[in-house]
């Protein structure tokens, strides 16, 4: 099973962050938790839709992340029994380095973005990437560090009032 290992950083200005790509380039994302910690999601690019279903557990000293396909049928049965609802846009890239790195604008209930996050997943055992995806490297408002990365989980990012009260 893959182990979870990744940096997050919170970036500057998430109208800057959408406008650094063309909007073809940005996956729609719906995503709820379920009871007991599993994630449901649906991402939407240019009319092709894929749904997931996720379940990360620690353990070991590491975190475990399962994720599967998910039938369009299950998620819509599924849906109605999460919380912790989050609606974002994401832009997926890989650096010079092989790195994958996500790049989230989270959005309100109106559809206004409230926040620019991005997350470089490394292979267990790095510490952090190499360098900062290039196009980013002007908008990173503060490099989370490992120890306060449950504050910065999507959960809690999903309520604008609790990343108003986050302190970077």
């Amino acid at each position: 099973m893959p182990t979870e290992n990744e940096r997050k950083y919170v970036l500057a200005d998430p109208e800057a962050v959408l406008a650094l790509w063309d909007r073809a380039d940005w996956d729609e994302v719906r995503q709820g938790y379920l009871p007991g910690d599993a994630r449901i999601r649906r991402r939407t690019k240019m009319g092709r839709v894929s749904e997931t279903f996720t379940y990360k557990i620690a353990t070991g000293g590491r975190l475990i992340e399962v994720e599967t396909a998910l039938d369009a049928r299950d998620f819509d049965d599924l849906w109605p029994l999460t919380d912790r609802r989050i609606h974002k846009l994401r832009r997926t890239d890989t650096d010079a380095h092989g790195l994958l790195w996500d790049i989230d604008v989270f959005l309100d209930g109106d559809g206004q973005s409230y926040l620019a996050m991005a997350e470089c997943e490394m292979p267990e055992g790095m510490a952090a990437p190499p360098a900062i995806l290039p196009a980013l490297v002007d908008l990173v408002r503060y490099l989370v560090p490992l120890e306060r990365q449950a504050e910065f989980t999507n959960t809690r990012l999903s309520d604008p009032t609790c990343v108003a009260t986050l302190k970077c």
